[in-house]
Formats: structure tokens, sequence, C-alpha cells
């Protein structure tokens, strides 16, 4: 999903950092092609303070702060591959990754394109920071190396 710059409140806001763009790791001895692309929460929230957005037929508010907070192009290209992720599922049982930078939380999914070989999509689903108090809220679980993660996807294989 391309996003074009939002104009909120008479301020522009460049959504350059939520373009999609394509990284190459060495995974198990093979070359694997990652496709980011940043989705819709990445600079909205449902608290109602912001501008309304309609995305797909979702009604989300315009954040400032997760705009902000999504600003993390420049870690997923230089430290992403060797960083951990903790996964967990949803009620709908789609797979999803959460990822603890610092303060902020990352959230993304993992799909691997049918009949594709050493390709996969991964949609950075929202971005945010969190506060101390709201620690206690992210997904349990064992952290796995993100370099795991991506050679099992890469199988077909749950972590």
């Amino acid at each position: 999903m391309e996003w074009k710059d939002l104009i909120v409140g008479g301020r522009k806001y460049c959504m350059a950092h939520l373009q999609p763009f394509e990284l190459s790791y060495e995974v198990a001895e093979q070359q694997l092609s990652v496709k980011l692309e940043f989705g819709f929460h990445c600079f909205t929230d449902t608290k109602g303070h912001g501008q309304p957005l309609r995305h797909r037929g979702e009604t989300r508010y315009f954040c400032a702060e997760r705009h902000h907070c999504s600003q993390i192009a420049d870690y997923l290209h230089k430290r992403f591959f060797k960083g951990l992720a903790v996964p967990f599922y949803v009620e709908n049982s789609q797979r999803y990754y959460c990822l603890d930078l610092h303060d902020y939380a990352v959230f993304f999914s993992i799909s691997k394109p049918q009949n594709t070989t050493n390709l996969l999509k991964l949609r950075v689903i929202s971005a945010y920071e969190v506060a101390e108090w709201g620690r206690a809220k992210l997904p349990k679980g064992k952290p796995h190396n993100v370099r795991h993660i991506l050679e099992m996807r890469n199988a077909g294989k749950s972590v």
C-alpha cells in the first residue's frame, strides 16, 4: 500500500517513510527477499482526537504520535534482522508478531505469497510508544531471533 502525504489541521504530514520497500537477507544459505509495507494503523488510532480518515471501509483518527513512531524504516534497514520478536495470536487466529524496540512496540505480520520461492511479505500493522504502565499489556511469549522467524515462515512453518 502506498500512502499519499496528508494535510491535517493545515499541516502537511509526509508519508514517504511509509512507502513499501524490499530488503534481502541471507537465510539458511539462500537469499531471501522481504517486501515490507505499512498499514493504516501506523498513523491512526480509535481515540477520536484527530481528523477522521477512512480506508477500506474502516474509520480511524489521525494520530501525530503514531505517525512519528512509524518512522522506523532506519531500524528496519539496519537492525531488524538481528533483533528479537515475540509470536502471538489474535482473536481471528491470524499470526502476528510483536517487537519491542526500546519504548516502541512494533506489531507486524509475515506471510508467504503462494507459488513464490524465497519471498516473504512483512506488513507493519502498527507502531507506537509504550508507556511503562502499558508494557504489561504487550503480548507475552518467548522471543525468537527474527532471522529464525523468517527462516521458518519461508519454509511455510509457524513459529
